[in-house]
C-alpha cells in the first residue's frame, strides 16, 4: 500500500510502504581483479547497489527539480539534494546535525541560526555556503505560482557559513521542517539555480551535495556514479542503480532472485514467501514510522458522537487475531497511537510496552452506558436508526482483510453490525477528508514532534464541520483541554523533554477514543544481503535502513560492505 501525503504527517514521508516491479537492465555489476565487465572467473567483488527509490511506476521521468508541481518526477532525489538537519527516527524524532554542523534557538524561540559544515561540496566541484541555503528558502516567496510554503518571515546570510531564520513567534515546534524531505527544505545550488524558472526547468543534469552523481538515465533504469569526495564518509561502491517497478508481484520476483539488493514494500506474509527462501540473506522488517495504523472515527457524525459508542467499538477489538489476518511484519499498539519503539520513555508509563486486548465486558457496559439502544444490530435513538459502516481501501489487501475481521468482531462481541464499504484509493481520502464516513482506516500520531502528533488528529483549530474539506483532526474531535495543552506544548522550548503535556494528551486519546489505533505504522523494508553486509540492527537501529528516507537512506548506504 501507499501512504497518502496530503494531511499526513509522516517523515518521510513517510511513511510509507510501496510497491516494486520489475525493472529493465542489467542485475548487479562486478568487477573481476580489479578489471572491469562481468565475472570470467576468480575472485569477483560486488560494486554496484540495485535498489528501488520511487513510488509506483513502470518508466521513469527526467525531472530532478524538486521544487516542480508535476507528479511525476525522477527517483532517489534524497541522494542528491540534503537538508539542514536529520531526523533522528530512532530517537524520539531528535533533530539532529547534517548539512549545517550545529544549530541554536534565540530571542525567545523567534530566530534559528545554523552554522554551516565548512567540508561540503557540491557535486560539480563548488563549495556549499550559506548563498545557497538562502537561495533555496527565498524560492516559494519569488514562485508563488509553485503552492510551496516555509514556516519563517525571513531568512538572512550573514557571512557563508551562517544562515539566521527569523519566525513571526514562538516556532520551537518548526524545527523539524528544516529536516524535511523535500523542497524547499532540500538545499540545491544557487549557482546552478539562478537564471531558471524552477515551475519548469526539468533539471536534467542534477548537481547535488549528496554522494552520488547522474552516470546514465533511461526510462528502464537510472544509474548514480557514487563520489569520491562526498563530505559525509567514503562509500564501499562504486555505483547505484535505481529500478522502477510496476507490481508488487513483479517487486517480489525480483527480490527472490536478487535482481534488487533493498527493496520497500508490504509484503503480507513474507516470513514464508521471501524469508524463509534463504534465511541467511532474505530480510523482511517493519520500522515503526511513531504513529499507528487505525480507526478514524467520525466524532461528528452519530453514533460516533457519543464516547461510549467508541469506546464499545474498541475495547471490543482483539487486533492479535485481525492483524493474523493479514500479517505484514507490524505489532499492536498501545492506546495512545504514539509507538513505543521511537518515543521511548516520553510514552506515558501507564501505556508504555501496553499493548490494546480486547475487553468484551468493559466494551457491552459502554454501550449498556450510550445514549444509543441496539435494535436489530443497529444502533437508534429517539426512534431513529443509525447503521454503521466501516471504509477500507480496496487496493491495500492488509486493509480489506482487515475491515471484514473487524466487521465479524463486532458482531459476535456488540451484535453491532457494521457494514464494510471497500472504497478506491482516488475516493476514500477524499471522503475522509469531508467526513463523509463513520469509520475508516488511516494513519495517525505520525508526526516528527509530540505536538506535530497531536495537533494533527486533535487540535479545534484542524476542526471543519462535515462536507468541509479538512486537512487534519480527519475524526472532527474537539475538546477545551486538548486545545490548552497543545498551546503549552507549543511553546515549550525543548517538546521531547516536556512530559507533562505529552502524558496528558495520550490520556485524552486513551480516554476519548477519537480514534483507534491498532497498530504501528511501519515503514516495510526487504534486504537481499547476498551482495551486501552492514545493514542496521533491527534491535538496535541507528537509522532506518528505508530507500526514501534522505539521511537514513545515505547512512544505511555508507555503512554496506560487500559480501565478497
Amino acid at each position: 500500500m501507499t501512504r497518502r501525503l496530503t494531511g499526513r504527517l509522516i517523515a518521510a514521508a513517510t511513511s510509507a510502504a510501496l510497491a516494486l516491479s520489475l525493472a529493465a537492465g542489467c542485475s548487479t555489476e562486478r568487477t573481476v581483479d580489479g578489471g572491469s565487465g562481468g565475472p570470467s572467473g576468480g575472485a569477483s567483488t560486488v560494486d554496484t547497489l540495485n535498489m528501488t527509490a520511487s513510488a509506483a511506476t513502470p518508466t521513469f521521468a527526467r525531472n530532478w527539480n524538486p521544487f516542480s508541481p508535476v507528479d511525476k518526477k525522477s527517483p532517489a532525489s534524497g541522494l542528491i539534494y540534503e537538508p539542514l538537519l536529520r531526523i533522528n527516527h530512532t530517537q524520539a524524532k531528535k533533530p539532529e546535525p547534517w548539512l549545517a554542523e550545529s544549530f541554536a534557538w534565540s530571542d525567545g524561540g523567534k530566530k534559528l541560526t545554523f552554522t554551516l559544515r565548512s567540508d561540503v561540496t557540491w557535486s560539480d566541484g563548488k563549495p556549499f555556503t550559506s548563498a545557497d541555503v538562502k537561495f533555496t528558502f527565498d524560492v516559494p516567496a519569488k514562485h508563488d505560482n509553485l503552492g510551496l510554503a516555509v514556516p519563517f518571515e525571513k531568512v538572512e546570510a550573514p557571512d557563508e557559513r551562517t544562515v539566521v531564520v527569523t519566525f513571526d513567534d514562538v516556532s520551537y515546534q518548526k524545527i523539524d521542517w528544516f529536516g524535511g524531505s523535500a523542497a524547499p527544505a532540500l538545499i540545491v545550488p544557487a549557482h546552478v539555480w539562478q537564471d531558471q524558472d524552477p515551475s519548469s526547468w526539468t533539471n536534467p543534469e542534477p548537481v547535488g551535495t549528496g554522494p552520488v552523481k547522474l552516470e546514465t538515465f533511461s526510462p528502464q533504469q537510472v544509474s548514480f556514479a557514487v563520489r569520491d569526495d562526498y563530505w559525509n564518509g567514503q562509500f564501499k561502491m562504486k555505483k547505484i542503480n535505481i529500478k522502477p517497478f510496476a507490481s508488487p508481484e513483479a517487486g517480489k520476483a525480483m527480490m527472490l532472485k536478487g535482481d534488487l539488493d533493498w527493496s520497500t514494500m508490504s509484503w503480507a506474509d513474507a516470513e514464508k514467501q521471501f524469508v524463509a527462501k534463504n534465511p541467511e540473506t532474505n530480510k523482511y522488517w517493519a520500522y515503526s514510522t511513531g504513529g499507528a495504523e487505525g480507526l478514524d472515527f467520525n466524532n461528528a457524525k452519530p453514533p460516533l458522537d457519543d464516547v461510549h459508542v467508541r469506546r464499545a467499538l474498541y475495547y471490543a477489538i482483539d487486533a492479535e487475531k485481525i492483524l493474523a489476518l493479514n500479517k505484514t511484519g507490524q505489532q499492536v499498539t498501545n492506546p495512545t497511537g504514539l509507538s513505543d519503539d521511537v518515543w521511548h520513555d516520553l510514552i506515558d508509563p501507564q501505556f508504555a510496552g501496553k499493548k490494546i486486548t480486547q475487553r468484551v465486558d468493559e466494551a457491552k457496559a459502554e454501550l449498556a452506558a450510550s445514549s444509543y439502544k441496539l435494535e436489530g444490530g443497529v444502533l437508534t435513538k429517539d426512534g431513529k436508526a443509525y447503521p454503521l459502516t466501516i471504509k477500507p481501501v480496496v487496493e491495500y489487501s492488509n486493509w480489506a482483510a482487515w475491515g471484514q475481521g473487524l466487521s465479524q468482531q463486532w458482531k459476535e462481541t456488540l451484535g453491532v453490525e457494521v457494514k464494510v464499504l471497500p472504497t478506491p484509493e482516488t475516493q476514500v481520502f477524499n471522503q475522509i477528508a469531508e467526513g463523509d464516513y463513520h469509520i475508516a482506516f488511516d494513519w495517525m500520531y505520525g508526526g516528527n514532534t509530540q505536538w506535530a502528533s497531536f495537533d494533527s488528529n486533535l487540535s479545534s483549530e484542524n476542526y471543519l464541520p462535515v462536507g468541509e474539506k479538512a486537512n487534519a483532526n480527519y475524526g472532527r474531535f474537539k475538546s477545551a483541554e486538548a486545545d490548552e495543552l497543545l498551546k503549552q506544548l507549543y511553546r515549550a522550548e525543548d517538546p521531547n523533554q516536556t512530559k507533562d503535556q505529552g502524558y496528558q494528551l495520550q490520556r485524552i486519546q486513551a480516554d476519548q477514543v477519537p480514534y483507534a489505533p491498532l497498530f504501528t505504522a511501519a515503514w516495510f523494508i526487504e534486504v537481499n544481503a547476498t551482495n551486501w553486509t552492514g545493514w542496521p540492527d533491527p534491535a538496535a537501529p541507528e537509522s532506518v535502513p528505508h530507500t526514501l528516507l534522505g539521511p537514513d537512506t545515505i547512512l544505511t548506504i555508507r555503512n554496506l560492505t560487500p559480501a565478497r
